[in-house]
């Protein structure tokens, strides 16, 4: 029992990584409409950003999570230029071989930019007592503080998220947009505005996500295809454009995959959730949860 509590933490703890990436996923496609292949390179980029901030600037967390947002946003805002803005007039193929083309792009600009040799975030305990390998326990269950911090994190930066699209004119416009982008542009909301706010905000999460995680795995150029792929896994089984339903499916997913390492094999972790979502797709074609906006 002991050690099914242990891996049911660490599962929370990895599918907290893939909410943050998921969430922004889904708000691009559930307001635009567009499908970011590039996503998991925000992912990337934050790592790369998150390790520059702490060893090369000399960051305290906090300013260094800043700092990622910051960096992760700018991107974001950039990919909108490329992705959404010229293509929104065309059909959806035109985004999705773009957002090909950019993946491709920042993937050799990292192995440039950063070289090809994995790296990782490398913790100062007396500096960053919070993201430190020293475990806290809980009972039966050991968690370092660097893990910690990652479901922390995620469910401040979610709740936030949430609060945002519920209580604030910015939230609306975004709803707007997802329900009915003609009608929002006939009720004055500023579509260019919106587009940029989504993206920015998307692959902020996403680029959060990636310093959390490279104090714990290697950071490398490629390190986003995978992550991307296990977004859309959890976009899809949580209903595409359901922010809510992408959030327990993250969870549900790492949880599966760590339960499955542990009671399995490690070797199947990585298929366990590819199978799901093709059962989902046969049988519930909406996801778990269902679209909770959509567009017309």
């Amino acid at each position: 029992m002991d050690l099914f509590l242990q891996y049911l933490v660490n599962g929370a703890v990895t599918g907290s990584t893939y909410v943050l990436v998921a969430v922004g996923l889904t708000l691009i496609f559930g307001i635009l409409g567009v499908v970011n292949f590039a996503h998991g390179e925000f992912y990337m980029i934050g790592g790369y950003a998150g390790i520059f901030a702490v060893t090369a600037m000399n960051l305290p967390l906090l300013p260094a999570i800043v700092f990622v947002l910051a960096v992760a946003a700018c991107v974001g805002l950039a990919a909108e230029a490329i992705l959404h803005r010229p293509m929104k007039d065309r059909d959806a193929t035109s985004s999705i071989v773009s957002s090909f083309g950019l993946a491709v792009a920042l993937q050799n600009a990292a192995l440039i930019v950063m070289g090809p040799q994995p790296q990782r975030l490398n913790l100062d305990a007396s500096k960053m007592p919070l993201l430190s390998e020293l475990p806290t326990e809980f009972g039966p269950v050991f968690l370092p503080h660097q893990r910690m911090l990652i479901p922390l994190t995620m469910v401040a930066l979610i709740g936030a998220l949430y609060a945002v699209l519920r209580y604030t004119w910015t939230g609306r416009s975004l709803r707007a947009m997802a329900q009915h982008s003609t009608v929002a542009r006939l009720c004055g909301v500023r579509v260019d505005r919106v587009a940029m706010v989504t993206f920015a905000t998307g692959a902020a999460l996403a680029g959060i996500a990636g310093m959390l995680m490279s104090s714990v795995f290697l950071v490398y150029p490629i390190v986003g295809n995978m992550i991307a792929l296990k977004a859309f896994t959890v976009v899809i089984l949580g209903g595409m454009g359901n922010v809510i339903g992408a959030a327990v499916a993250g969870l549900l997913l790492g949880v599966i995959e760590s339960l499955t390492s542990a009671y399995v094999s490690n070797s199947t972790r990585d298929i366990v959730g590819f199978v799901i979502v093709i059962g989902v797709l046969l049988f519930l074609p909406n996801g778990l949860f269902g679209k909770s906006v959509g567009r017309s």
